[in-house]
């Protein structure tokens, strides 16, 4: 048999779900955050690394390059 509630528990009920559906909307604000900032931080680390990389290769490649276009004498 279904149970029969009264208004009073519905309004607390009602009240209940909305507090814990706003504990739980932010904290998935607070994780989001947390997972933009650590993208913000790996993708900064990526790009420094490009960059590092970037600079070895061509200088290796300037070098080759160099030494191909200077004949010696």
């Amino acid at each position: 048999m279904a149970k029969i509630y009264t208004r009073r528990e519905v309004k607390r009920r009602r009240i209940n779900y909305k507090i814990f559906a706003g504990i739980y909307d932010f904290l998935g604000a607070i994780a989001g955050i947390v997972v933009i900032i650590a993208c913000a931080f790996l993708l900064t680390a990526l790009i420094n690394w490009i960059v590092r990389d970037g600079q070895a290769s061509f200088a290796s490649l300037w070098g080759i390059f160099q030494d191909a276009i200077i004949i010696p004498k």
